[in-house]
């Protein structure tokens, strides 16, 4: 059975991190659900407006917020991107691993 998705409210508490990446900086935004205080959404920035970039990115986004919110675990997400060296290999391990510690500090 697939977890039934809830709507979170139109306003809710967020945390942001800047993301370094191979030289090029991105914005990593975690939307909190203000009643339980879980991770429920990502929202990556720092590409150029309207590039490919741009839309990885957002599509990624997205990705992983319905996942999270349909129940994938933060963690099992973060394991499941290509890493070298322990390290992650893209802005969206680098997210994955901001989101990580965005639970912990709960």
């Amino acid at each position: 059975m697939i977890p039934i998705r809830a709507r979170l409210p139109d306003r809710r508490p967020s945390m942001t991190e800047r993301i370094d990446v191979e030289g090029q900086t991105y914005t990593a935004t975690a939307g909190i659900d203000p009643h339980t205080g879980a991770v429920r959404e990502l929202f990556l920035d720092g590409a150029k407006s309207g590039s490919g970039m741009d839309a990885v990115l957002n599509d990624a986004a997205v990705t992983i917020s319905v996942a999270i919110q349909h129940g994938v675990s933060i963690e099992a997400l973060r394991k499941s991107v290509a890493r070298v060296a322990g390290t992650p290999a893209s802005v969206i391990g680098a997210a994955l691993d901001f989101l990580t510690n965005v639970m912990k500090e709960e």
